[in-house]
C-alpha cells in the first residue's frame, strides 16, 4: 500500500484530503510558535475530533510511546500503528504525530538535542484517518533563523500552495 503525501492528495476522498490538509496547515502555521526548545522539535500528537474542525494538540510522552510500541531504532516500522492507536484512544476522525530526525535513535529528546546541537533538518508528519486506509506521511525541511528560531524552508510552503491549487473547492482551513 502506498502512502499519501502533499503531492498525492488526489488519491483520497474529499473529506479525508481536507483533514490531512488541515493538519499540515496547522503544522506550518503553529508549530514554530509552540516550540518550547530551540534545540529540538517537540513531538506532538494532533487530533481532529468527530465533530468540528479544530486541531487539538498534546505532547508525546516518549517513554510511554516506546514502552507501548517498541524500540526507537524500529520507529519507522511501528509509527503508523501508534498513530492509528492514538486515533482510536482519542475518539478522533484523524490523528497525527509530529516527529523529529532523532525519533529513531535510542537516545532522543531535549538532552540529546542540547548536547548535539541543531542536527534536525526535517519535521516528519505521520497521519491516519478513520475513513481511509491510505495513510499520510510527509517530511518538511526546516531552517533555523536568528537565535535558533525554527521556520520552514520556502519549498515547504510551495508544496502546500500546490496542494491547495489541486483542491480548489476546499473551504476555510478551520484551524482552531
Amino acid at each position: 500500500m502506498y502512502d499519501a503525501s502533499l503531492a498525492h492528495l488526489d488519491r483520497l476522498p474529499d473529506h479525508v484530503r481536507d483533514d490531512y490538509l488541515r493538519i499540515v496547515e496547522w503544522v506550518l502555521a503553529e508549530l514554530p510558535a509552540r516550540l518550547s526548545s530551540r534545540f529540538f522539535v517537540n513531538s506532538l500528537w494532533l487530533t481532529i475530533g468527530t465533530t468540528g474542525n479544530a486541531v487539538r494538540t498534546e505532547p508525546v510522552d516518549l517513554t510511554e510511546l516506546y514502552r507501548r510500541n517498541g524500540y526507537p531504532d524500529e520507529f519507522s516500522r511501528w509509527v503508523m500503528s501508534a498513530v492509528r492507536s492514538r486515533m482510536t484512544e482519542a475518539g478522533a476522525r484523524c490523528a497525527a504525530m509530529i516527529a523529529n530526525n532523532r525519533m529513531n535513535k535510542p537516545l532522543s529528546g531535549p538532552l540529546l538535542g542540547a548536547l548535539l546541537g541543531p542536527a534536525e533538518r526535517t519535521v516528519f508528519l505521520y497521519a491516519a484517518h478513520r475513513d481511509a486506509s491510505l495513510e499520510f506521511r510527509d517530511s518538511f525541511r526546516i531552517r533555523r533563523g536568528p537565535l535558533r528560531h525554527l521556520g520552514f524552508a520556502p519549498e515547504v510552503h510551495q508544496k502546500l500552495a500546490e496542494a491547495r491549487r489541486t483542491w480548489p473547492d476546499r473551504t476555510d482551513s478551520g484551524r482552531g
